[in-house]
């Protein structure tokens, strides 16, 4: 039978779950934790027999097991052991990719663990979501995600997002008084449920459910664990399936020329299957994969942590950044810098006593910064402290701009009221004179740089204020101005201008006064006049054609609601590829809504798991890391690309163009599969984490649009894998007409190699000499080298020499050869780099 708690009233609450209102004690805390387990949700997992057949369960590996029975048949045991061995090492390969990848995912899911007010012995702590257990007595406030099914205490206009549970995308009133009738989960008003967020006000409530016995979790268990994919794995999945279908039509024609040659059919099937394999990378997307989660791994080491695979490419390509100034932009850490009244009988002591009166507390915690920059600001002056009752807190509410407290005190009701300062003087009593007096003091300050806001009493011997709404204009005392300031990052305008030489415009979006933000923007270079300021309270005055262009010529827009932030943002998005910034449950549609959202880590949950990318130290020199890493990750996986299919084509062109013009094959079928496995399985990775290029912050964002591989690049690919062809049939042709045919076989696989190794050296840079870029470390570049060499003196040298159908060659030859093929593949990548920079540069000016 499903849970009645809604039906119960708190006192039976508390009674069935064993609980009071202090909450439990750490040691029933800790029992219960060992006997319901932690508050997390098991969802189904892969069995492990099919984590262990999945590297078998590719047409690859089918087509190399085919190969294998081939062999046997025809007697070909130690071909048949060979190919056996070639699976085998590439299945070990794809388990530890496969293990790395998944270790890492695990460490970074640690970075986003969920951290919860509980009650615990009357005492208000911090714990871990996870260690929530039945009975705990949880506090919410705005922002936060709901750790676990709870039913309600206490309510201070609290509304709920439930749209992840119930597909509601209204946010829904929530009570504490219980429910009579029967009642679906959409309908239980006095109940809070995992994976729901609080949108507005804070609540206290009583923990009834955790883990997959949650409403939540009773559904994600049904669920398994989403693969992980992104644009540009989708990208090179279709780019293998076109190369698949090429491959298909030259093994029909390869196998029919073989035949022709006179090559028995069961040999020419073997070669064409080996041929199949060698032409396809078949390994790419698992190396992608693993290239990806480390590109995840570097980038939360710089403070991004990746929440999307498809963030990982988009970052690289954004064209325009609308970022917060507070928090992002500065230190997120207000203080007083100056307090001015109009009136002269109101000294620092009385601001100091009416600021103090003004800040909300929620239980002794303050959560918002501007009311602990004026708690530290109270403390300095030690304002006289008056036997007062807290009566009522009115939370902060947009539409007032303002928020407060009443107090009893002296037998009668006092309100202290701070907030906007347009929106306090209109709540005042005040002359014309004294407006004015105001307003010029007003726009003093926050031309100056600083934040100012207002602060204003009432008191009234039997009048209680308890709602912002019931304030009438002109019914308040104007107590005077506090002016704070929130100094900005030193990296801050660093930042800024490295990412606008990236080819990426910044704009700066604030709640600041028009002066205030003028003045930040010229600090961090953003702008230099005043038109390039917006203020958004002039938005709706605009038509949309105006208000389209005063937009996309702004750096800098003030007095910004979040509905301006969406409007701004839907705009940007109109020619730009945007990201956004935001940490408060008013920027998640603005974060939805952009290409990609940048959450900070000391945000709201609600505005975290809205973003693609949570910033952990809420810093803009984050954005600008997590931009150049974004870059990178893309131009590694484009050399990966190129370092393949450039040699898979020489390897493809090759047994073509031998059988065309009648000669043996250069290359056995197990010699192609030992070159492939030397060569591309020890190199590829080690592309995939090539240092940046001086140049990736320099240059314009790719288009969104742009294939992979454009033309340039894939010239390049041709003109490698034809020159590889050519080397390589030179060296067996010229052999085999002095020397037998397993020598002119051994050097041509020799040649083969070396090109091939040559060819991975080169693919490190797009446009850089390669004489240049063995400056950049690269230690894995040369762990791989080493591997492929080892690989390749074991074949000519070594015990697999005759299982491989080598011979013994000479060593002044051989030295030859690698000679002929290391300068014939550097010639060529460094010929055409002087071409490509040539192109590129015209192209910029």
């Amino acid at each position: 039978m499903k849970n009645q708690h809604y039906k119960q009233t708190i006192d039976e609450i508390y009674r069935n779950l064993d609980t009071a209102e202090q909450g439990l004690t750490s040691d029933e805390a800790e029992l219960r934790l060992r006997e319901l387990g932690p508050n997390s949700i098991s969802v189904k997992r892969e069995p492990f027999f099919k984590k262990l057949i999945e590297p078998f369960m590719s047409v690859f590996m089918l087509i190399l097991g085919i190969a294998i029975v081939i062999s046997v048949l025809t007697d070909e045991r130690i071909d048949a052991l060979i190919i056996g061995a070639i699976i085998a090492i590439t299945a070990t390969i794809y388990y530890v990719q496969r293990y790395s990848a998944d270790r890492v995912l695990r460490a970074l899911e640690q970075h986003d663990r969920q951290y919860i007010d509980v009650v615990r012995s009357g005492q208000v702590v911090q714990t871990d979501s996870e260690t929530l257990v039945v009975g705990d007595i949880v506090q919410l406030h705005e922002g936060q995600k709901v750790p676990a099914d709870a039913r309600i205490i206490h309510a201070s206009n609290v509304r709920l997002d439930e749209a992840m549970l119930t597909g509601e995308s209204l946010p829904v009133q929530k009570h504490n008084h219980p429910l009579n009738e029967d009642k679906q989960v959409y309908e239980q008003a006095n109940m809070l449920f995992q994976g729901s967020y609080v949108v507005s006000g804070s609540t206290t409530a009583v923990v009834v459910a955790t883990g997959n016995d949650t409403e939540f979790g009773q559904l994600a268990a049904l669920s398994s664990r989403v693969g992980l994919s992104s644009p540009v794995k989708d990208k090179i999945d279709k780019l293998i399936s076109q190369i698949v279908a090429i491959v298909a039509v030259l093994a029909g024609l390869v196998f029919l020329l073989s035949l022709y040659r006179g090559i028995v059919a069961a040999e020419a099937l073997r070669l064409v299957l080996t041929f199949s394999v060698s032409a396809i990378p078949e390994g790419l997307p698992v190396a992608i994969s693993v290239v990806l989660v480390l590109g995840m791994r570097r980038m939360a080491r710089h403070k991004a942590l990746v929440r999307s695979m498809a963030a990982i490419e988009n970052v690289g390509i954004i064209t325009t950044i609308a970022t917060d100034k507070t928090g992002t932009l500065t230190k997120n850490e207000l203080s007083v810098q100056d307090v001015w009244s109009h009136d002269t009988k109101v000294d620092l002591q009385y601001i100091a006593q009416v600021s103090k009166h003004a800040v909300n507390h929620n239980n002794g915690n303050m959560h918002d910064p501007l009311d602990s920059a004026i708690d530290r600001f109270v403390q300095q002056y030690h304002p006289k402290d008056s036997k007062a009752e807290l009566v009522v807190t009115m939370p902060f509410d947009l539409a007032f701009a303002m928020s407060g407290n009443t107090w009893r005190m002296d037998g009668g009701f006092f309100t202290a009221i701070k907030g906007a300062p347009e929106k306090i003087i209109t709540a005042c009593r005040l002359s014309s004179n004294e407006k004015t007096t105001i307003e010029h003091k007003l726009h003093q300050l926050t031309g100056s740089g600083y934040r100012v806001i207002a602060v204003a009493a009432f008191a009234d011997d039997s009048q209680s204020i308890v709602e912002l709404g019931q304030i009438k204009p002109g019914s308040f005392r104007f107590i005077g101005l506090v002016a704070v300031a929130d100094e900005l990052r030193e990296e801050s305008q660093s930042s800024i201008a490295e990412v606008q030489q990236a080819g990426v415009t910044v704009r700066m979006i604030t709640g600041d006064h028009f002066e205030t933000a003028f003045s930040i923007g010229k600090q961090l270079g953003l702008v230099e006049h005043r038109d390039q300021v917006f203020d958004c309270t002039h938005m709706d005055k605009l038509s949309d054609e105006k208000l389209r262009e005063a937009i996309t010529s702004s750096r800098v827009f003030s007095r910004v609601l979040p509905e301006s932030k969406y409007k701004i943002l839907s705009i940007l998005k109109e020619q730009d590829i945007t990201a956004m910034t935001g940490d408060g449950v008013n920027d998640v549609p603005a974060l939805s809504n952009a290409h990609i959202g940048f959450a900070m880590g000391s945000g709201s949950q609600i505005a975290k798991e809205a973003g693609d990318i949570i910033l952990l130290d809420d810093n803009f020199a984050s954005v600008a890391r997590a931009i150049k890493q974004g870059r990178i990750i893309f131009d590694n996986i484009r050399r990966m690309l190129f370092y393949l299919l450039s040699t898979n084509v020489g390897e493809v062109l090759t047994i073509v163009f031998a059988l065309v013009l009648g000669m043996p094959l250069p290359l056995l079928p197990v010699q192609i599969l030992w070159t492939n496995l030397g060569t591309d399985t020890a190199m590829v990775i080690p592309l995939g984490v090539e240092p940046a290029e001086r140049e990736v912050m320099k240059r314009p964002p790719r288009k969104p649009k742009r294939p992979i591989l454009g033309r340039l690049i894939l010239t390049r690919l041709v003109i490698v894998g034809v020159t590889i062809m050519l080397v390589a049939l030179t060296v067996f042709w010229y052999f085999l007409s002095t020397e037998p045919l397993d020598y002119a076989r051994t050097m041509a696989f020799s040649a083969l190699v070396a090109m091939q190794l040559t060819n991975a050296i080169n693919a490190r840079s797009e446009f850089q000499s390669v004489f240049l870029r063995l400056r950049t470390r690269n230690r894995s570049i040369f762990a791989g080298l080493a591997a492929a060499l080892s690989l390749y003196l074991l074949a000519v040298f070594g015990p697999m020499q005759e299982a491989l159908s080598m011979q013994a060659v000479s060593v002044n030859q051989l030295a030859v050869v690698w000679l002929i093929s290391i300068v014939a593949i550097t010639t060529v990548n460094e010929t055409f780099k002087v071409y490509a920079r040539k192109k590129t540069i015209n192209r910029l000016a």
